[in-house]
């Protein structure tokens, strides 16, 4: 068993692996500085006879490895192998699903709150030395917050908007759901009746073929005036232009946006300009190299699906190549590890 690991994992997290596949002949990339062509072979030499991929690997990556069983990747969205071609379906596929919620979730509620208390107002006025007022600013509480997406992401979201008295109602593909950090929960055809309520709109959702464009300037715009958009999930959801008119006429009040479409944004978009806007280069979920804890998630995921995977029993966040989402509901959001 040969066992290739794209993942920048400290040596404690290699170690974890190894333990649980203590057979098996590993190959951590990030071991090798590939920057030479002897590096260069010893890898193509071993992606060529890998079992197992763990990491993020291109669709160029997944062609050249005939000998593949299973790729977990270190994402939680995994469009770039359900919508192209070139990903053999019967190679198991596992998301990260779970791993990243939580630091999502606080990076939503930072956003939010430097939105509505006027932070980058206040940081230019320090920068200028002037002790002055920003003007009128919003609060969390009584707030309707309108979540579309009820996974791992959406309901550290809604845990932590309930504790500043925010009232959460979430969108979900599915009909079958319950979580306590929701007060109220829809399918999507019920978007547009639901989002006249919302004075927050967050999303975070996967792109898929029914997430594309799904905000335009009609569902936009029927959100309350004065409305706060954020986004998390995949810059395709939202029609960028439309945001853009609608921040221009001030019937939305600003956006927080870690994700955009496409990605770069190009430095001549409207966005970059828009005092009322605050972006970020997808950061939300990141990381290896700033931060541990989501690391160490990220490397127990990696260590339960590996054993499961060898053993034969039940793995999580097995990808339905249908929808392009995880299969039953077992996600590592949802058990402790």
């Amino acid at each position: 068993m040969k066992i290739l690991v794209t993942v920048p994992f400290q040596k404690e997290h290699q170690e974890e692996l190894k333990k649980e596949a203590p057979d098996a002949l590993f190959f951590f990339k990030d071991a090798y500085t590939i920057d030479d062509k002897r590096d260069e072979k010893l890898y193509h030499a071993f992606l060529k006879e890998a079992d197992i991929i763990i990491g993020n690997p291109s669709i160029e990556e997944i062609a050249s490895a005939p000998k593949l069983k299973f790729v977990q990747s270190s994402n939680a969205g995994v469009e770039k192998y359900t919508q192209q071609p070139g990903f053999p379906r019967n190679v198991m596929l596992c998301s990260m699903s779970g791993a990243f919620g939580g630091i999502i979730s606080e990076y939503v509620l930072g956003g939010i709150l430097t939105m509505y208390r006027k932070f980058p107002s206040y940081i230019e006025h320090q920068q200028k030395r002037l002790w002055q007022d920003a003007g009128s600013e919003q609060a969390l509480m009584g707030k309707t917050a309108l979540i579309l997406g009820t996974g791992d992401i959406g309901t550290n979201i809604a845990k932590r908007l309930s504790a500043f008295d925010v009232y959460t109602i979430g969108i979900r593909r599915t009909a079958k759901f319950a979580s306590e950090w929701f007060d109220e929960v829809y399918m999507l055809d019920a978007l547009d009746e639901q989002i006249c309520r919302a004075d927050i709109l967050i999303g975070c959702l996967p792109k898929t073929v029914k997430t594309t464009h799904l905000l335009n300037q009609g569902r936009l715009r029927k959100m309350k005036k004065g409305g706060l958009v954020v986004n998390v999930g995949r810059g395709s959801l939202i029609v960028q232009p439309d945001l853009i008119q609608l921040l221009e006429e001030g019937y939305l009040s600003g956006a927080v946006l870690d994700v955009t479409d496409p990605e770069p944004l190009p430095s001549d978009n409207l966005l970059w300009g828009m005092k009322n806007v605050l972006i970020t280069p997808h950061v939300s979920g990141i990381s290896f190299g700033h931060t541990p804890q989501v690391e160490e998630r990220v490397a127990k995921i990696c260590a339960h699906n590996l054993k499961a995977f060898l053993n034969h029993t039940e793995m999580m966040n097995v990808v339905d190549w249908e929808s392009g989402y995880r299969k039953g509901e077992k996600y590592a959001g949802s058990i402790n590890l």
